[in-house]
């Protein structure tokens, strides 16, 4: 959501966004409306799977459930890839590099 303005400039191929504007024909707000509820329905049933199974989950379950987490983890502060900040670089580094106080 938040890179998909960066992407179209670049010349990407539609996104979300674009594809349900020009799919309803409706005003990019009404479309990033759309696009965050169905973020938070998936987001609540992904953690819904991951509370009420998450010991009896076999390795590829754990792949597939942990791949749009760790997109949040990028993308939740802009284009955590393409254009990097310090937000998504900070998260980063305290996830992998910098120690765990005991």
């Amino acid at each position: 959501m938040a890179t998909s303005k960066d992407e179209m400039q670049r010349g990407d191929v539609p996104k979300s966004v674009q594809c349900y504007m020009k799919e309803k024909n409706v005003s990019e707000y009404v479309a990033r409306d759309y696009i965050k509820c169905l973020i938070k329905k998936y987001w609540t049933l992904l953690n819904h799977e991951l509370a009420t199974n998450s010991i009896n989950l076999d390795p590829l379950k754990r792949v597939v459930i942990g791949t749009p987490r760790i997109a949040q983890c990028m993308y939740q502060h802009g284009d955590g890839h393409g254009v990097s900040n310090l937000d998504t670089r900070d998260i980063i580094m305290s996830l992998l590099i910098d120690p765990i106080n005991v």
